[in-house]
């Protein structure tokens, strides 16, 4: 049996509160193939704005992508993660099998928090999953959602 699971990364070493350096940042997403035809694909998102897909099963593109998207689009993310207080956000532990799961595991000027959401209940955590997933273009090379 396998889950279907999303993992985030998020590491930044250094910055300003108000601003982080491009260097600092990067957050991948992992969603990871369940019993039925959940997407399996990975996306890595520099502080430059590269885009790294790698696609593996139930994707409309298998392999290995890059684009680019706006520094701009980089910021959102940091701030949506401070306006959300995200680094105190409360771990969950449940985990369902065949159900989509989210861990997001984020570090930001010297912060760290690790966070899962599961069971597809409609929570702040699977709803930051998605818009990385909005952020990044994923919907080109995932597909829709059934």
């Amino acid at each position: 049996m396998r889950l279907c699971m999303v993992l985030v990364l998020l590491s930044v070493t250094s910055g300003a509160q108000s601003s982080v350096s491009k260097d600092d940042f990067s957050i991948t997403i992992e969603r990871i193939g369940c019993l039925g035809s959940c997407p399996d694909y990975k996306i890595t998102i520099s502080g430059h704005g590269t885009v790294r897909y790698e696609g593996h099963a139930y994707v409309t593109v298998e392999g290995i992508r890059e684009t680019r998207i706006p520094p701009s689009a980089v910021q959102k993310l940091i701030h949506r993660l401070r306006d959300q207080d995200f680094f105190h956000w409360p771990e969950m532990k449940e985990v369902c099998i065949d159900f989509p799961e989210v861990n997001i595991t984020a570090a930001l000027n010297g912060q760290r928090n690790h966070v899962l959401e599961g069971c597809n209940s409609p929570g702040k955590v699977l709803q930051l999953a998605k818009e990385i997933d909005r952020i990044s273009g994923a919907e080109r090379w995932v597909g829709k959602r059934r």
